[in-house]
Parts: C-alpha cells; structure tokens; sequence
C-alpha cells in the first residue's frame, strides 16, 4: 500500500494553483469550458479538484489532463446539457441504462479490503442481454465517479474484480469492452491498487491474457489471476484481504448474484439525490470499514465485521465490568471503544442517506449499553434476547479470526 502523502494546507494550494494554471496551457479543452461555463462553482469546487490532485499524488499538471479528460469523457456518454455542470445522476439514466445499473453486473462491495481500500466488481455474465458498450461506460462512470466523493476512496484508492464465475445465460466480456472501460477509468479521479481477474471458463484465457495490454506499469505488477471455481476463487480473494463473507454479492447460489447490498445502495443513492446538496457527499461514508461499528438494527448491520469484533470484545471484558465500581465501568467502557479505534474502526450511525461517525462519548454509551444487557447473560437469564445475541455474536467472530490469521500465514509465505 502506497503511503498516503500528508495534504498540509500549504501543499493543497500550491497544488491547486499549480492545477489551474496547466488547465489554462491546455488549448483543446472545448467540454471543460462548456462545463466552467454552464457552472464555474461546480468545475472550480476545491472538493471537486481534490479529487483529482488525490489521484495523481499532488501534481498539478497530471490532475489537469485528467480534469479536462473528465469532462471530454461526460460529454460524450451524456451530451452537453445542464449535466456537464453538476453530478451524474439517477435521473439522467435511460431505462436501457437504469436496466444495466439495477442487474448488479457492476457494483462496489460492502466492506473495504482490509487496507481500507473501495473494492469495485464487474461481473459481465449477470446482465441477462446483449451487453451494449454505451450502457455499461455510462454505469461504470456513475459508480465509480460517486465513489470518488468520499474522502476515504480519493486517498487510499480501489481495488477491481473481474468476476466472471457461475453467471449462466448473460453476455460475455470482450477485448473491446475493456479497451473502452480503461479509457473511462482515466477520465475519473480514482486510484487503481490493484486489479484481480478470475474466471472459471478456459475459453475467457485469452481475454484475461489480454487485460495486462491495457494496464500502466503500475498496475500490471498488481495484475492477479484466479482460476477455478467459487470456492477457490473466494478463498484467493480473501488471502488478498478482500472480505467475502457469507453474505457477500459474490456468494450467489445457482448462478444467481445476490443483490441485497446493492439494492439497499441503490435506494441511499435515490435518497442521496432527492435531498441533494452540493459537497454534501464530502461529509458522508457509504462504505463502512471492515472493523467500524455500525448503529442500527437488520443483518447488514448484526452481521458485519466490526460489530461481531466489538461482541467479542464485550464479552472478553464482561466479567471485569461486573465487579468494577461506577468510574470503572466508564473507564472500560472507554478503553473498548480505544481498542476499536486503535483498529481504525469508527462508530457509525445512519442518518437520512449515510453514516456518519458520532462522537466518542456516543460510542461509550453504546458500549456501556452492550455490557448491561450482557449482565442478565452473565447471571444466567436467557430471556434477554440482545445479550444472548452479543454471545452469538461474538462466538460468530472466531471463524473470522481463523480466517484472518490465515490469510496473513498466506500471505507471508
């Protein structure tokens, strides 16, 4: 993992105006300046330019030809109108578009890798019709370009699965596909770590072959193959940190993707937009990390990672906190949510269209909450039906620790 550069205020400005004054050297720039035209606060949006500079590590001339190719590539998927002054959205989708978007074939999974990085995937054989380059460019630039707004992503980047395994009766992916969907990839502000292909059908061999052609250097030495079936497949994945839990889009049965995350992604986006405000995205997360708590009820949320680490957790400490005094019990309290931290885990809470981190003496509150009901487990109830979950729970989390340690003695050898 590259390291992250420290963005000092001095760095950003100088950045920025090194930014602008390429962008003016730049004479063919005809869709940049329809687009500063129609709407010079979105094109000069300092959040909108970070993006860019983020992605090309702070230079100024870099982040320019890809700010003026941004704009060339959006005008010609969505034509000159009012969009080239603002964010692609829902609404600006044909049906033939909206069909494409809602199938799956393209989606960003849940959770981060465990570098805390956006994991894009593509699976080309669940679009149950003729794949039409038109329709998957315009999705891939709608997931990817709102993906961008998150500061999260613009730092530490994505990484890209190719997933074609177990899709029965949709199209294939071709050479020329790809050769468009990379051209679309350095048109938006998004840093690529790493890319993994993997497939299960010997006749995608020389397409996947092919795939290294369209790669800079860079990202060719982080190229993977994977071949074979799900099982095997999943489990190469995950040695690469990429979580893929039972509930997982890549863990469809018969053939079939599950959508469940990427339907609920898809009604946050439609929330998104019909409250919309500019910058607003800046301030949202849309992609919990692996160990973030999440507030809120559901499986999404009893399930996930961070909260099945802090049942375990709880339940490490239960005993401790019983026979702690009133100030104690805060100080425990408090040392979890440190421990959580310390694991760049964050406490989110949902609210109208995102999480959003809540303040550490919430977090404390929820901590302190979980033990109490632990209590009523502890002295033998089993009418609590919260603290016998927080034990479920927390027995749930040692196959995901089996299988971390594993993957880090995998990844070692």
């Amino acid at each position: 993992l590259a390291p992250e550069i420290e963005e000092k205020e001095e760095l950003i400005e100088s950045s920025l105006k090194e930014m602008e004054e390429e962008i003016q050297k730049i004479k063919k720039k005809s869709a940049y300046d329809k687009a500063l035209k129609m709407n010079p606060s979105h094109v000069g949006d300092r959040h909108f330019r970070l993006q860019f500079l983020r992605c090309e590590s702070f230079k100024g001339k870099n982040a320019a030809k890809r700010l003026v190719f941004h704009f060339k590539k959006k005008e010609m998927l969505f034509g000159d109108g009012d969009v080239m002054g603002r964010e692609v959205r829902l609404s600006d989708f044909s049906p033939l578009d909206l069909a494409m978007l809602q199938s799956g074939a393209m989606q960003v999974l849940p959770t981060r890798d465990v570098s805390g990085r956006s994991v894009f995937c593509y699976i080309p054989g669940n679009f149950q019709g003729k794949l039409k380059a038109l329709q998957v460019q315009r999705t891939f630039y709608y997931i990817m370009a709102t993906t961008s707004r998150e500061e999260e992503t613009q730092r530490k980047g994505f990484i890209f699965i190719l997933y074609n395994l177990g899709r029965k009766g949709g199209d294939t992916l071709t050479l020329a596909l790809v050769r468009k969907l990379h051209s679309m990839r350095l048109s938006i502000p998004h840093s690529m770590r790493g890319f993994h292909a993997a497939y299960e059908d010997k006749s995608m061999r020389p397409i996947v072959s092919g795939l290294r052609y369209f790669l800079d250097h860079h990202t060719r030495t982080r190229f993977r193959v994977h071949y074979g079936d799900q099982q095997k497949v999943i489990f190469q994945l995950q040695t690469f940190g990429i979580s893929v839990d039972e509930n997982s889009p890549l863990r469809g049965n018969d053939g079939q993707l599950n959508l469940v995350w990427h339907q609920e992604w898809l009604q946050m986006r439609q929330a998104q937009e019909a409250s919309f405000q500019e910058g607003e995205d800046q301030h949202r997360i849309f992609f919990p990390h692996r160990f973030d708590v999440l507030f809120g009820r559901g499986k999404f949320t009893r399930e996930h990672t961070g909260n099945l680490r802090a049942a375990h957790l709880v339940n490490m400490w239960t005993q401790k906190y019983e026979n702690a005094s009133k100030f104690e019990k805060k100080k425990i309290a408090e040392r979890v949510v440190a421990i959580i931290h310390e694991s760049h885990g964050r406490f989110l809470k949902w609210e109208g269209s995102g999480w959003m981190e809540v303040e550490d003496e919430l977090a404390r509150e929820k901590v302190s909450h979980w033990f109490r009901h632990q209590r009523t487990k502890v002295s033998g109830s089993e009418g609590d039906e919260t603290g016998s979950s927080l034990k479920r729970e927390s027995d749930r989390l040692q196959p995901v620790i089996e299988a971390e340690n594993s993957s880090k003695q995998i990844r070692c050898l």
